[in-house]
Order: structure tokens, then sequence, then C-alpha cells
């Protein structure tokens, strides 16, 4: 029997800010670890690591996550501000070089 709490039983009782908090991180970690496997730089859930790389797919999160940048600006606490900037320049840089090892490949 899985005995790991629940992401909602850890909020259980929490306030609705607490609650959007900790939701806005689990989407902006999910969008960075979505983008991160589609470049082959961590495990799918299934704990393969893809052979070929979709920059298109990972563009698509890397994107989604910059306008949640643009989107909230001046409505983020210091955590979740520091949270989408970290995972927005992890992923870029991600995507920046694999980008530039297939161009290069192509030469």
């Amino acid at each position: 029997m899985n005995t790991t709490p629940l992401p909602e039983d850890r909020l259980s009782g929490a306030d609705i800010s607490a609650i959007h908090a900790a939701l806005f991180e689990q989407l902006v970690s999910g969008h960075g670890q979505m983008a991160l496997t589609f470049l082959g730089k961590i495990p799918d859930p299934n704990g393969d690591i893809l052979t070929e790389p979709d920059l298109v797919a990972a563009k698509i999160f890397i994107d989604q996550l910059e306008m949640l940048q643009v989107k909230t600006r001046g409505n983020l606490g210091p955590k979740e501000s520091a949270l989408l900037a970290e995972t927005l320049r992890v992923t870029q840089e991600a995507f920046a070089e694999l980008f530039d090892a297939q161009n290069s490949a192509m030469d």
C-alpha cells in the first residue's frame, strides 16, 4: 500500500493562497520537466531517455513558460518568480545547446 501523501492531502486545511502557490510550482516544474524530457535531458515517466529529441514539442513548453512569465509579471512572489526564471533559464539553455548541436551536425 502506498503511504506517500497526495499533494491534496499535504495542503489539507491550507488557505487558497498556499494552494495556488503549490499549483503554480507544480505547473512550472511540470512544464520544465516536459521540455527537458523532449530535449532528451531527463528520462520520460517510463525511465527512458529520448534518442530522437523533439525540438518542436520542447519549444511549445518553453514558449508557454515564457508566456506565464509575461502574463504574471508583477503578480508573483519572490519564490515563484525565481522558480519561473530558473526553469526558463535551464530549459532555454538546453534547447539552445541541442539546436546548435543539430545545426553543427548539418554543416
